[in-house]
């Protein structure tokens, strides 16, 4: 009787899980990469408030993110990107109908911590240890990631401070092969020594323990008050697609975020609400700075709002 039994308990168990399983809703996030690290820790908090949801994380350059909705039209329900203008100029009115500015950050220079680039790499010096021949940096892709522009639109920005005709060109002729679609994927190339320096994003350096070097707020593009100065270099880069080129002008870094008109999560705007309160803590916690106090940008239909804005 037993050998009897204990299959078939066996079985229910096995088929109340899957059934429980089956009743969560899905809530799919598509984010830039440089999330990922404050996101996992907000899923976690939010699914043990919503244990019938389970939210999906989908990481890339924040492009990518966009072009996986306006061209391949696969379902999201919470976008956050780097650049909030991405979704101001890609996004509204066709996709979406706001744009939420959540946060900000700052462009630096990463390497391994104890090594030697603590002592050698200096604010006056950096943009030419990077030139030399024996010295590897990576940066992100401009046509998928915003560091990827950014950082281009740094060295113009040192370019034009210095003086220094020619340096932008001869930054992008080097060490091409160390490009990638996002700027995280250039971290594990650090940890092995494969490039020796990395441009990327504060926040990130802070959470995967690298050490870095601050740029000055005329460089990092953390200063809103230098935006005229930021907006004097740009660069041209893929919109939609490759047919559809959009400029990218430097200004003070702010990330946006937004819920897609495709959306079919009835939890989307609980998880916006989330990450616009506790969620901030969280930003703030692992080394980015959340935004004070929250700004909409234009919508199309109405303006989004947050129920507890007024306590933030």
């Amino acid at each position: 009787m037993k050998r009897i039994i204990t299959p078939i308990i066996v079985s229910i168990l096995i088929l109340a899980s899957a059934s429980c399983s089956r009743e969560k809703e899905v809530l799919k996030v598509f984010h830039a990469g440089s999330l990922s690290v404050p996101l996992k820790q907000m899923v976690s908090e939010f699914e043990t408030m919503y244990p019938h949801v389970e939210v999906q994380l989908e990481g890339a350059g924040s492009l990518t993110c966009i072009r996986k909705i306006t061209e391949l039209n696969k379902p999201c329900d919470v976008l956050a990107v780097a650049d909030y203008s991405l979704i101001d100029e890609l996004m509204i009115p066709e996709y979406a109908d706001h744009n939420v500015m959540f946060a900000g950050n700052e462009l630096a220079i990463g390497f391994q911590k104890d090594s030697h680039w603590e002592n050698d790499l200096t604010a006056e010096n950096w943009y030419e240890v990077i030139m030399r021949d024996d010295v590897h940096y990576g940066r992100s892709d401009p046509d998928h990631d915003p560091s990827g522009y950014r950082t281009v639109i740094t060295v113009n920005l040192q370019e034009r401070r210095k003086r220094k005709e020619g340096l932008t060109n001869r930054f992008l002729e080097k060490d091409v092969k160390f490009i990638r679609p996002k700027g995280t994927e250039l971290l594990p190339l650090l940890e092995v020594g494969v490039i020796d320096l990395v441009f990327h994003y504060r926040s990130v350096l802070v959470q995967h323990n690298l050490g870095f070097l601050p740029l000055s707020d005329s460089l990092n593009l953390s200063n809103p008050s230098l935006d005229d100065w930021y907006s004097g270099s740009c660069m041209e880069i893929d919109g939609t697609d490759k047919a559809n080129k959009i400029t990218k002008c430097g200004e003070a870094m702010v990330y946006g975020i937004c819920k897609p008109k495709t959306s079919q999560s009835k939890y989307a705007d609980e998880f916006l609400q989330f990450i616009m309160t506790r969620g901030r803590e969280i930003l703030e916690e692992n080394g980015q700075p959340a935004i004070q106090p929250i700004l909409t940008t234009k919508s199309t239909s109405k303006p989004y709002w947050f129920k507890s804005i007024n306590k933030i």
